[in-house]
C-alpha cells in the first residue's frame, strides 16, 4: 500500500506495506528452498561398501520427524532417509536441516541417465542468515555406481560459525559440471550425530 501525499506528490511507504513486503521476500525465499528439494522418504536396508571406510550395514536411519510449526517449539527434522530422482549438476540442493558440527552423508543404489555413472561430488554448504553461504567442502562418491546395494559414504566434521542448517548439492557427474547426464539415488542417508 502507497499513500501518495497531495502537496509533494512523493510516495511514501507505509509501515503495513513495508511488513508485507518483508514477509513476501521470506516466503519467496521459504519457498524457492522448499521447491527445490527433490527427496522422498524411503527405507529399504542396503549392503554397506563405501568409498572412505567401513560402516555399519544395518544403519537405516531414523525417520524424519514432522512438526507442525517449529517456531512454537516443534521438534526440528535433525537425521534422515531420503532419495534423488534426476538431478542434473547444480540444478537441485536437498532439504536444508539443523546442524553446524558434524554431517555424515550416504548414497546407496546410484544410477545415472544420458551417460555411465562413474562418479558424482556431494558438496555440503552451511546456510548462513541473510549472507552468502558458506561451502564445507566436496567429496566424490563412486562405489554407489557398482550396484542397487553398495553405499558411498562422505563425512565432514567442521564446526562453521553464523550458520545454524545445512544442505547439500551435487556440482559434478562423472568430473565435469557441464553434461546433461541425471543421477538417481535409490537412497540417501544424512546422519548429524558423530556419536552413533
Amino acid at each position: 500500500m502507497t499513500i501518495t501525499t497531495v502537496a509533494t506528490g512523493r510516495r511514501i511507504l507505509t509501515r503495513t506495506s513495508a511488513v508485507l513486503v518483508g514477509a513476501l521476500a521470506a516466503s519467496t525465499l521459504f519457498a524457492t528452498a522448499a521447491t527445490a528439494d527433490d527427496t522422498v522418504p524411503v527405507g529399504d536396508s542396503a549392503e554397506v561398501s563405501d568409498d572412505a571406510s567401513t560402516v555399519s550395514p544395518d544403519e537405516d536411519g531414523l525417520f524424519e520427524l514432522q512438526a507442525p510449526d517449529a517456531e512454537q517449539g516443534g521438534i526440528q527434522a535433525r537425521n534422515f532417509t531420503s532419495s534423488v530422482g534426476g538431478w542434473g549438476p547444480g540444478n537441485k540442493e536437498s532439504r536444508h536441516w539443523a546442524d553446524n558440527d558434524y554431517t555424515e552423508i550416504k548414497f546407496t543404489g546410484c544410477t545415472m541417465d544420458g551417460a555411465t555413472g562413474r562418479s558424482l561430488d556431494v558438496q555440503l554448504h552451511q546456510a548462513i542468515p541473510f549472507a552468502l553461504d558458506k561451502s564445507l567442502g566436496s567429496k566424490r562418491f563412486t562405489n554407489c555406481f557398482k550396484g542397487s546395494g553398495h553405499t558411498s559414504r562422505g563425512e565432514w566434521d567442521v564446526h562453521s560459525s553464523n550458520g545454524d542448517n545445512r544442505y547439500f548439492t551435487i556440482p559434478k557427474l562423472n568430473g565435469s559440471e557441464y553434461t546433461h547426464a541425471r543421477v538417481s539415488v535409490k537412497k540417501v542417508y544424512v546422519d548429524v550425530s558423530k556419536a552413533d
